[in-house]
């Protein structure tokens, strides 16, 4: 029987989709880059259909570790969903995903172990209001002025998450963005989040997500946007001049927020007092710091202008904090790309369910991105980003990528989707029906050598 339902299986025509597919994966390194153009109903379906299985199977992992007696706390979250509050355009683009992934993987691919139903929308709509529910890690640094060769900033960031699947955080994707109306962004995500923890735009301009040490609610009071949402909505209209002051009409047209957030900008615009800024968020409304001179650094917390010395108080975010301005001293000499790694791998975070899943160093006038993700490594060991290898990108490079032709080609089945190399990765554009691009024109920057797992 198990022989003749594998023929079976092998036999099943591939999935097809039902709408236009306008996207493509194209790889650098180790970097899976998902690009996605169009409205966001276009978008939407194609990052469903091209990764959506992923997220599929993730959460269908999650269901499999979770004792079945917290089945019923999953239900009561989804009752949350209501206070999600999302634009038309962001509920457009979030329908049409779960369209996509739907098309990909089936209705019977759906199911999820334990509860016994199909993956649904809400499910997707929990997915993309994470922050609204839980905070997330972080620490990051920017420099610039007598702390760069050059003057220009630069700025690195690391993203501590909890592992609620091993296989969301092993195909973490670059997602760039090619919308119809806004700013192209790209963002370093787990599949089929819409918003950005970690992002950038054509410009060069920077967002980063922190938890913060302030007040926080009890609960969430009233309906409202999730920061990684507003996030994206900063990305797709700022540029270098605009995007401090495009931040604060973002940030201040929502609240109070449930948790303590910061929000990193960083403009790169050296001309001006400072081209970073940390924003504070909480029940308290939202705030600027006030930047450094040549130095601001952000962990769980921050210091009045993110350059003093460190507080002497002990927990996790203080040591941080501590280690990154010891490294980020002008003693310790100029910060260039090396230096930005070998500091932030003083606060990577490597705990079995609790790890730092990728991290970036930027210098936004150059364009120049470098990158790493948490993987499996060869011995089947999941690792932290900075024990992984680094891809260095150019944004003019990533940004400029064409979409593909209009007409879809034959699909490969939902099961090239899975972490081993497959057709479908292997040969990305043949979705669409254009040749995969190559990005090994990218000119490779001094980076510190790293432990390949």
């Amino acid at each position: 029987m198990h022989h003749l339902l594998l023929a079976i299986a092998t036999l099943a025509p591939p999935a097809q989709p039902t709408e236009e597919v306008r996207g493509h994966i194209e790889h650098a390194g180790e970097a899976r880059i998902v690009h996605v153009y169009g409205t966001p109903a276009e978008m939407g379906y194609a990052h469903g259909w091209l990764v959506g299985a992923d997220f599929v199977r993730g959460i269908q992992q999650l269901f499999e570790i979770l004792p079945p007696s917290t089945h019923g706390m999953v239900e009561v979250m989804r009752g949350w969903t209501p206070l999600i509050s999302l634009s038309p355009a962001h509920r457009e683009e979030l329908s049409a995903m779960y369209r996509g992934l739907r098309d990909r993987v089936g209705e019977d691919g759906l199911i999820l172990p334990g509860v016994e139903r199909p993956l649904d929308e809400t499910d997707l709509l929990l997915w993309n209001g994470y922050d609204m529910f839980r905070v997330v890690g972080c620490s990051g640094f920017t420099v610039w002025g007598a702390q760069t060769s050059d003057g220009a900033a630069l700025t690195g960031r690391t993203l501590d998450l909890a592992v609620f699947s091993p296989h969301w955080v092993d195909t973490q994707i670059l997602l760039v963005r090619h919308p119809t109306t806004g700013y192209a962004t790209a963002s370093l995500t787990p599949v089929c989040l819409l918003g950005a923890m970690t992002g950038i735009n054509e410009h060069g301009v920077c967002a980063f997500l922190h938890d913060g040490d302030g007040p926080q609610m009890d609960a969430v009071l009233e309906p409202e946007r999730p920061v990684m949402l507003a996030m994206l909505d900063i990305l797709q209209q700022a540029t270098p001049e605009t995007a401090q002051e495009v931040a604060r009409r973002e940030l201040s047209s929502q609240g109070p927020f449930p948790f303590s957030y910061m929000v990193r900008v960083i403009d790169g615009n050296v001309s001006k007092d400072a081209p970073a800024r940390t924003w504070h968020l909480g029940p308290d409304g939202t705030r600027p710091a006030k930047p450094g001179r040549s130095l601001t650094i952000t962990t769980n917390h921050t210091t009045a202008s993110g350059d003093e010395p460190p507080r002497l108080r002990v927990g996790d975010s203080y040591a941080r904090y501590a280690m990154l301005h010891e490294a980020c001293r002008p003693e310790q000499g100029l910060m260039d790309f090396d230096a930005a790694w070998k500091a932030l791998a003083l606060v990577e975070q490597d705990h079995r369910s609790f790890m730092t899943l990728h991290a970036i160093v930027v210098q936004p006038g150059s364009g120049a991105v470098q990158l790493c993700f948490a993987g499996t490594n060869e011995r089947g060991q999941l690792r932290p980003a900075m024990n992984r290898p680094v891809t260095t990108l150019q944004l003019r490079d990533l940004f400029a990528t064409k979409p593909p032709e209009a007409t879809p080609t034959e699909a490969t089945p939902p099961e090239a989707t899975a972490p081993e190399a497959t057709p479908t990765e292997a040969k990305p554009r043949e979705e669409a029906g254009t040749e995969a691009k190559s990005h090994a024109s990218f000119t490779p920057l001094p980076v510190a050598a790293r432990e390949n797992g």
